[in-house]
C-alpha cells in the first residue's frame, strides 16, 4: 500500500485536493474531520473538560465542547495547545490505524494531515502533496470561516510550518490551488497516474 500525505497551511486548498482525489475513487483520511468526530466522544469530552473547564468559560454546552471557545484559547496559548494535542492526537492516530486496516487492499491511500511537518510525520509517507496559495488569498479564505477572527488566524499561522525551510526533497507534488480547477485536477491526475504506473511495474518485477 502506498501512503500519500496531503498537507499545507490553513486555507491553502487541502480540501479541494481531497475532493478531487475522492472523485477519482481513492480513499482519504481527513484529520480535521476525524478530530471533530473524536471531540464528540464522551471519553474525550471528559478528558478535555477536566483539563480546560477551569480555564475556558463556557467550554461545555449541552455536554458538548464549544470548539470555537477552546480553539480561541489554545491558539493564543502555545503551551495549552500542546496539552490539547497530547489529549486529542493519540485518539486521532488510533483512527488512522483503523483506516489503514480497513483499506489494506487499496493500492494507494491518502491522509489529509495539516500538521505533517510540525509533528515530524513526513517519514511515514511514500509521497507528499503540498498545497499553497498567496497570503492574500489564504487570509480571505480563512476569514470566511465560522467563528474565525484576525487574531485567531494570526495565532494559527504562527503554529504552522514555514515551508521556505522545508527541504524540497520531501515535497512530491506542489500545487497552487489558486490555479484554474481544471489545471489543478489535471496535475493531480497526472501525478497519480505516474505513481500507479510505477507501482504496477514494481509489482511485476
Amino acid at each position: 500500500m502506498i501512503k500519500i500525505a496531503i498537507t499545507g497551511n490553513i486555507g491553502s486548498g487541502k480540501s479541494t485536493i481531497t475532493k478531487i482525489i475522492r472523485e477519482l475513487g481513492f480513499k482519504v483520511f481527513d484529520s480535521d474531520k476525524e478530530v471533530k468526530k473524536a471531540l464528540l466522544k464522551q471519553d474525550l469530552i471528559n478528558e478535555i473538560s477536566k483539563e480546560f473547564k477551569s480555564k475556558v468559560s463556557g467550554l461545555i454546552k449541552k455536554n458538548k465542547i464549544d470548539r470555537a471557545k477552546l480553539g480561541e484559547f489554545v491558539f493564543s496559548n502555545t503551551e495549552e495547545l500542546k496539552i490539547l494535542e497530547q489529549i486529542v492526537h493519540p485518539k486521532v492516530w488510533e483512527r488512522k490505524e483503523k483506516f489503514f486496516e480497513k483499506n489494506c487492499n487499496e493500492p494507494v491511500v491518502f491522509l489529509d494531515i495539516p500538521l505533517l511537518f510540525e509533528k515530524k510525520l513526513q517519514r511515514k509517507f511514500d509521497f507528499i502533496i503540498r498545497t499553497h496559495v498567496s497570503e492574500e488569498v489564504q487570509k480571505k479564505r480563512v476569514l470566511k470561516r465560522k467563528n474565525m477572527t484576525n487574531a485567531k488566524f494570526n495565532h494559527i499561522k504562527k503554529t504552522q510550518t514555514d515551508y521556505s525551510v522545508v527541504e524540497e526533497k520531501w515535497i512530491s507534488l506542489d500545487i497552487d490551488t489558486e490555479e484554474d480547477i481544471k489545471i489543478v485536477k489535471k496535475k493531480v491526475k497526472n501525478f497519480l497516474d505516474k505513481i500507479l504506473s510505477l507501482k504496477k511495474e514494481l509489482d511485476l518485477t
